[in-house]
């Protein structure tokens, strides 16, 4: 039962049909002709136009017919098998030992064609979930089909993402398939064997991609990292396990990481923070530097919790902070000149190719991401001693160079670009001047605004309660906030 190519239309362009009539000398004629896609990604124009959900643009379909094999000369009704000599044809071998596949018109298949659509590499970065969430996601579907609790979670978060691709409010349905994910889930923890399988944990991953198209209740921080966190927590090796777990944790280690500054429910050993961030693929590059000396943050932020409530002296924790904040400012140095040059270099004169555009990208991202961390360790070593001014002094260059690549990072809203929002919310929690805050502010409530309804979160009181949890329970900078604040 071979496959035949038919087009790579949507589904929705395939079913619409449109009449033409044709008027001859003396009669007129009526033809039904198939709309055209033009099959862009992850939705194409009519669809987006419409707005309605697009599936399938861009993918290659095929057709299975039945292919008619020849009868045997065999006179028996009984298939045999005959060892073929070496004296025989390829053709003849081919003939005798060739078995038609069943055809793969199911259920699975049309999710994995669904979620494939939605990693492809050739899919726009602003909607494109491999680049934006991580490239273990090109690895999930050959796993599809052996855990249900991946399989509940994939379906979702297609569902979600392509809802989301066409700016449409979040469905029914993709409510309904988050919830029953949930369920899935919750039944595999239930199961020691299941809960510290790979595919489970992978699976708890793709609902926090999926919480961040359908909203969180309310509450700027998602809640499935603490889940990921406690299923780690009970393994007895915390740290990846093969070749697919190391590229998970590229994407789970950040996700924990900057929940963990917030959420002290997740509560890790420095050891468990250390395996979790430690990672093969980027050891050694200044990204992944980063990322290990703001593993040690979580740790610090209690200590210093508990030390201001037992009124402890706290110089010796500062003079503890204070060599891990020198070394963020020099790998921050390391990431911007990185991107300058991306910037300045041929890499700017190759627009078309591939490897450039995600380059480019890769280098603006980990540049946020270095900001935001070397604020982090600023606000840590304000709260802990609020006379050192050469913090004050550099904490508004920091929140200025954040303001700067959250322009700079418009090119990839809104999916690509979802990182900034804890770029943002680090900004605001350390800056002192009113108008930069409020300005801060001001961009935090439009890339917020990409993923859920504002009215639904009250973002102040967010940013409020981010801010004393990172600063070690301080509030740095005591101020009023509007709710819909404007910059002067």
């Amino acid at each position: 039962m071979p496959g035949v190519p038919t087009g790579r239309a949507c589904d929705a362009c395939r079913k619409q049909k449109k009449k033409v009539r044709v008027v001859k000398s003396w009669h007129t004629v009526v033809f039904l002709i198939r709309l055209k896609c033009d099959e862009k990604q992850p939705a194409c124009g009519r669809c987006l136009r419409l707005k309605v959900s697009c599936v399938g643009s861009g993918q290659q379909r095929f057709k299975f017919k039945q292919q008619q094999f020849p009868p045997k000369s065999n006179q028996s009704n009984q298939m045999t098998l005959v060892p073929i000599s070496k004296s025989r044809s390829t053709e003849e071998e081919k003939n005798y030992f060739e078995i038609p596949r069943a055809c793969p018109g199911n259920s699975m298949t049309t999710l994995m064609d669904s979620f494939v659509g939605a990693i492809k590499r050739s899919t726009d970065l602003r909607y494109n979930l491999w680049w934006s969430f991580g490239i273990f996601l090109e690895d999930v579907p050959r796993r599809l089909g052996s855990n249900e609790a991946l399989d509940r979670a994939v379906d979702a978060v297609t569902t979600a993402h392509a809802g989301f691709c066409t700016r449409q409010p979040v469905s029914t349905e993709a409510l309904a398939k988050y919830s029953y994910a949930l369920k899935t889930l919750r039944v595999y923890l239930d199961d020691p064997l299941q809960a510290s399988a790979s595919s489970t944990l992978c699976a708890v991953m793709i609902l926090l991609v999926c919480q961040t198209f359908i909203g969180n209740n309310g509450q700027v921080m998602s809640g499935h990292a603490q889940g990921a966190a406690s299923i780690l927590h009970a393994r007895k090796n915390f740290g990846p396990r093969d070749d697919f777990e190391r590229k998970l944790f590229l994407s789970l280690r950040g996700s924990v990481l900057f929940e963990g500054l917030y959420n002290d429910a997740i509560d890790l050993t420095p050891e468990e923070w250390d395996a979790l961030v430690k990672n093969d693929f980027d050891h050694d590059q200044p990204e992944g530097q980063i990322l290990r000396c703001l593993a040690r943050a979580p740790v610090l932020i209690k200590r210093g919790k508990q030390a201001i409530r037992d009124g402890e002296d706290l110089t010796p924790l500062t003079m503890e902070v204070r060599p891990i904040y020198e070394k963020c400012k020099l790998l921050l140095s390391e990431l911007k000149a990185r991107t300058v040059d991306s910037e300045t270099s041929e890499l700017s004169t190759m627009p078309e190719t591939f490897m450039a555009r995600i380059l480019r990208a890769h280098y603006l991202r980990t540049h946020g991401i270095g900001i935001a961390v070397t604020i982090y360790f600023n606000g840590i070593l304000q709260a802990l001693d609020p006379s050192d001014y050469a913090c004050l002094i550099e904490s508004r260059s920091l929140v200025e160079d954040t303001l700067i690549h959250a322009q700079k990072s418009n090119v990839y809203r809104p999916v690509g670009a979802g990182y900034v929002i804890m770029c943002l919310a680090a900004a605001w929690a350390v800056t002192a001047d009113p108008q930069l805050r409020s300005m801060v502010e001001v961009a935090f409530i439009d890339y917020h605004g990409d993923f859920v309804n504002q009215n639904c979160v009250n973002i102040p009181r967010e940013l409020e309660r981010a801010s004393e949890n990172s600063c070690c329970g301080i509030r740095l900078h005591r101020g009023t906030l509007s709710t819909n604040p404007s910059p002067e």
